[in-house]
């Protein structure tokens, strides 16, 4: 059994129908869904509304064995939830999450754990606020730099 955090698979959201699943955590759980016989596990902190996220699952193409809807999120609580998980289906294969503290506590029972780390943060040059150059503007700039590098060669062949 294969138990893996929805946060894990699922990007953060204001709401659970407007989450996107994260394409990595998507290769990742048809590898692991083909390797372990389908014996996979969500285990959903801090969701108040258990049909919405059954029915994102289901959507999205997320088969698992069970689904375990906790609504506090602490890191206890996720602790708790992953020792009554190993007393229930035996001993936990993999815990999979987004927490490193969390991550750190399970590893520390003696569970195997992979820790996801995909950034949520949108890179420098693909930032919407950076000033963008009309079509005008860039062709007087390019014109520009080209006549200073040609007086620069016919100073330079006195």
């Amino acid at each position: 059994m294969i138990l893996i955090n929805f946060d894990a698979i699922a990007s953060p959201g204001a709401e659970i129908g407007a989450r996107i699943p994260r394409k990595e955590m998507r290769r990742l759980w048809g590898a692991l869904n083909a390797g372990y016989n389908n014996k996979l596990a969500i285990m959903a902190t801090g969701i108040t509304n258990t049909p919405i996220l059954l029915e994102w699952l289901k959507r999205e193409g997320y088969k698992a064995t069970t689904v375990d809807v906790v609504e506090e999120d602490t890191v206890n609580v996720k602790i708790d939830r992953v020792a009554s998980f190993n007393a229930v289906y035996g001993k936990i294969s993999w815990y999979i999450d987004i927490d490193p503290i969390a991550v750190a506590k399970v590893a520390h029972m003696g569970i195997p754990t992979l820790l996801l780390t995909v950034p949520d943060t949108i890179r420098l040059e693909w930032n919407e606020e950076k000033v963008l150059k009309s079509w005008d503007v860039l062709v007087e700039e390019i014109e520009s730099q080209a006549l200073a590098k040609a007086e620069r060669t016919w100073r330079e062949s006195d």
